[in-house]
């Protein structure tokens, strides 16, 4: 089922807290993403999120159901790159609400429901190797977290042990949930931040890769949003 779900181009943002964690004197050397479902019942849906790049916010999700808001910041696509990522991410929001309706039907869900994604790199000063990170939550409670050094996926330590199970299981299994994920958080991430830091030093030259493929490599972190709730999904009815 996994190998169906269209990607995501998730472009999000962690809250400000985080934003000045990792200040240095050339500013904060991280990459950051967020993506927050929320559930209240198996009608609606509520979508937020956004993204930081070296502390400066670039993109931000919001909406309800279908009725969702898409923007970027600055302009780091162009109008015509921009719109095909707009419709990408509208397409996948509107297939995973309609998973969550279809296995509500069929098996039943739990409501109120919230899962949350949370991605990026940080470049830490006193270290010579970035520190990479995935974590899922699930209302609230630590749910499944990427471990980059094996590629592999591991359960949080308060899952529930038949969902986790079901989820892992699926997560492990396919190489994009895990190398294709390993290699965008420990190289793609760590060289768009280390290129900012260059930017930022040139003062404001053009310099480096473009933003477009920035936003491609986010279609990993989508794919496991969509693993995640398969694997929710199927085991809350009992069924994994």
């Amino acid at each position: 089922m996994l190998t169906t779900f269209l990607p995501l181009l998730l472009l999000l943002l962690l809250p400000s807290r985080a934003l000045c964690s990792q200040e240095a004197s050339d500013g904060p050397r991280n990459l950051y993403m967020l993506q927050i479902s929320y559930f209240p019942d198996y009608s609606q849906v509520l979508h937020q999120g956004n993204a930081s790049l070296g502390g400066l916010p670039t993109h931000v999700l919001k909406g309800q159901d279908s009725n969702i808001t898409i923007l970027q910041l600055h302009p780091l696509q162009e109008p015509e790159s921009w719109a095909l990522t707009e419709r990408r991410v509208q397409l996948y929001l509107q297939d995973f609400h309609d998973l969550v309706l279809l296995v509500h039907h069929e098996r039943g869900v739990a409501f109120p429901l919230t899962i949350r994604c949370f991605l990026g790199c940080e470049l830490l000063p006193e270290s010579s190797r970035a520190h990479v990170f995935f974590e899922v939550a699930v209302n609230g409670t630590s749910f499944v977290s990427f471990q980059p050094e094996t590629a592999s996926w591991v359960a949080g330590p308060q899952a529930n042990s038949r969902v986790v199970t079901y989820t892992l299981k699926q997560l492990n299994a396919y190489n994009r949930t895990r190398y294709q994920l390993q290699e965008f958080l420990q190289d793609t991430c760590v060289q768009y931040v280390q290129e900012h830091i260059t930017t930022k030093k040139s003062k404001g030259s053009q310099t480096g890769r473009p933003y477009t493929s920035l936003v491609l490599g986010v279609l990993v972190g989508s794919f496991i949003i969509a693993g995640v709730a398969v694997g929710i999904f199927l085991c809350t009815g009992g069924r994994c």
